[in-house]
């Protein structure tokens, strides 16, 4: 069984269930022992007077007893509680009193000394509370004990777990978890975050590197074939066909120059100064574009704003990632859909693509912003990283990104955008 409560709370309930029963096995021993001890002292108290008692009994002389003691031969007039014992020592109890009893057995005579333990059980029973009362004071005390112990024993732990959830640790120079702990359980807990925290700065600093030193060696070539792209579109002895393969190069240039610029972009700190656009530049800026790409495929791309004031539109945003967000959002919309149209919706802070296509499964919603994630159906095509680094952008910037269906048919996506 499994026991989901916190640690500290664990170790102090076995403390407390250990001293109970030890606790508890050495009162029951003390009492067994106070029982055999005193069944042998009476016994042997017995014994010894009982001769001497027989030997006046028998010269018909009343015997000597101490105060408390009765004697009793033969069965005539014997008290009901004295009936049926079985020689030796017995404890037997009336309505009024309990006694200690020997018998013994003289040519199948039967005689009894009897001795009323009166005194001796008001002992007994308050050795018996003293015991009882031992044991329970012995939990309580186990109880605040353990209270004061289980401070000591989970700092460490308290400790440890803190620094691992300090962000601050993740960096480059901070200090080993493990310098500040012994080499035991705990130090070697430390050891263990030490040794996997540096894996993963290491597998970090590479992907950030790498994505920075590509995305910053691509920019040159980019700009290299964007420029001699512009300068033979200004040419006037091109014929139309090669003008238009000429600026579909340009345009694709264009756009893996965004992706370099948001890569880069995320490869960097968020502090780092950057380029920053609006709502309004993005969109007028890239409006033609879409239009036309939807209108090859026989769609229809719908341009609406809810009302909202002036001033969010004109807020401003990282340009590369925020472009990135647009072109992959509506690109994706075009791309799955194959009747129809897309539409794009200019809210207050905020924006929404919807499309007419095939829509996306409840079972999918969550796996689509996975890396490579190509959906359930083998038709699709691309490697599915457009929905995951939109994803990465919106939780780099605090963006918010959702899902849900477009009625009657498609799938829409909002982004809520946060200063």
């Amino acid at each position: 069984m499994e026991f989901k409560s916190p640690l500290s709370q664990r170790i102090l309930i076995s403390f407390i269930l250990l001293t109970t029963v030890v606790s508890g096995l050495f009162s029951f021993g003390i009492m067994a022992a106070i029982n055999l001890v005193k069944e042998d002292l009476v016994t042997a108290e017995f014994n010894r007077k009982f001769p001497d008692i027989l030997v006046d009994y028998e010269r018909g002389q009343t015997p000597q007893l101490d105060l408390g003691t009765q004697f009793y031969s033969g069965t005539e007039g014997l008290p009901y509680y004295l009936h049926d014992l079985e020689p030796g020592f017995n404890e037997v109890e009336s309505e009024q009193s309990s006694f200690h009893v020997m018998m013994l057995k003289e040519k199948e005579r039967p005689f009894y000394l009897v001795q009323e333990q009166t005194n001796s059980g008001q002992h007994e029973n308050l050795l018996q509370i003293t015991v009882i009362a031992g044991f329970f004071l012995s939990v309580i005390a186990s109880l605040i004990l353990g209270i004061m112990m289980i401070r000591r024993i989970i700092a460490p732990v308290k400790r440890l777990t803190d620094q691992v959830h300090n962000r601050e640790k993740l960096l480059l120079d901070a200090p080993p978890l493990s310098s500040g702990y012994t080499n035991d359980e705990v130090g070697r807990l430390a050891q263990a975050f030490d040794r996997t925290i540096g894996m993963l700065q290491e597998s970090l600093l590479r992907e950030s590197l790498f994505t920075s030193d590509v995305s910053h060696e691509l920019r040159t070539p980019l700009m290299v074939i964007k420029s001699s792209c512009e300068l033979l579109i200004a040419k006037d002895q091109l014929d139309d066909y090669t003008r238009q393969r000429i600026e579909t190069i340009n345009k694709a240039t264009r756009e893996i120059q965004e992706l370099v610029d948001a890569f880069l972009t995320l490869a960097r700190g968020k502090d780092t100064e950057q380029e920053s656009t609006s709502l309004t530049n993005v969109i007028h800026r890239t409006l033609h574009e879409w239009q036309k790409l939807a209108g090859e495929k026989g769609l229809t791309f719908t341009l609406k704003e809810n009302g909202q004031g002036q001033e969010s539109l004109d807020d401003l945003f990282p340009a590369p990632l925020l472009r990135t967000v647009f072109n992959n959002l509506i690109f994706n919309a075009i791309h799955h859909t194959q009747e129809g149209g897309v539409t794009l919706t200019v809210q207050a802070k905020g924006f929404s693509v919807s499309d007419t296509g095939s829509g996306i499964s409840e079972s999918e919603k969550q796996a689509v912003f996975k890396p490579f994630y190509r959906g359930e159906s083998h038709s699709r095509k691309g490697l599915g990283l457009g929905l995951s680094l939109v994803q990465r952008i919106c939780q780099r910037e605090g963006w918010d990104i959702s899902i849900s269906d477009n009625q009657p048919t498609g799938s829409c996506f909002t982004v809520s955008l946060k200063k």
